[in-house]
């Protein structure tokens, strides 16, 4: 092949492979997102993921109390999930079981949004635990009482939910899993905070940096979206790099 062909076919090579990503990035901005939960919900802050995304946010409700109870969530611009999930079939939906119900409950309440999106991958925002019980729930193995914020919870549920939808995919964010990480780093002197109450901003919520910055990024990679600091811009570059660290055991 002469030099000008050589190089004529690199640049169609190039152009090819710039092409292929800017497709793929347009496929993910053109996915659909929709959220179902409370207030741990909206500590991931979903107006900052990408593509087209909704929520029906309710203030310290489970998941049972806001399928039967939809018409006033505490989130005045939420989309009601009777109307979304009716109107629009969307790619990925997260669902964040809390205090208050059972695992059959959270199977029985899940499983209908499951039918009614047939198509959707469906991500268990697993929430997290009021900090003062945090370790005491994360190690419980007991998952025949109300919820508690425990891998075996999680895992209960998601077993269930695959046995009895096996063709489905779901996921989860693994939010107590990342403050566990936090709390052992903590321990070993590794963390650049004193206590896990330092990422909390009162009993149960993320402060408004730290907390959400690793939530927000959870979320985001359940939801297969690249990891981003829009809207973090001014979080301590130390403290960024540490959270990027305890996010980069997600696997």
């Amino acid at each position: 092949m002469s030099k000008p062909l050589h190089l004529l076919a690199i640049c169609l090579t190039t152009v090819g492979i710039l092409f292929a990503g800017s497709a793929l990035k347009a496929e993910e901005k053109a996915k659909s997102y929709y959220l179902i939960g409370n207030s741990l919900t909206w500590d991931t802050v979903p107006s900052l993921l990408d593509g087209d995304v909704q929520w029906h946010v309710d203030c310290g409700k489970s998941l049972p109390y806001i399928f039967d109870h939809p018409e006033q969530p505490c989130v005045k611009n939420s989309t009601l999930w009777p109307t979304a999930l009716k109107e629009k079939q969307y790619d990925l939906i997260s669902v964040q079981p809390h205090y208050g119900s059972t695992l059959a409950e959270d199977v029985a309440t899940i499983s209908k949004w499951i039918e009614m999106q047939p198509k959707a991958t469906f991500i268990i925002h697993t929430g997290w635990a009021r900090s003062k019980t945090r370790e005491e729930e994360y190690d419980s193995k007991d998952v025949s009482g109300k919820l508690q914020h425990s891998p075996a919870y999680i895992k209960a549920l998601l077993a269930a939910l695959q046995k009895k939808y096996p063709d489905r995919t779901f996921k989860q964010t693994h939010a107590i899993d990342l403050l566990e990480q936090v709390d052992n780093d903590i321990k070993a002197g590794k963390a650049p905070f004193d206590q896990i109450t330092d990422i909390y901003r009162d009993a149960i919520h993320m402060k408004l940096d730290t907390g959400r910055y690793l939530m927000h990024n959870a979320m985001r990679h359940a939801m297969g979206q690249p990891r981003s600091d829009k809207g973090y811009e001014k979080l301590d570059p130390q403290m960024k790099q540490y959270l990027n660290q305890v996010l980069d055991t997600l696997n």
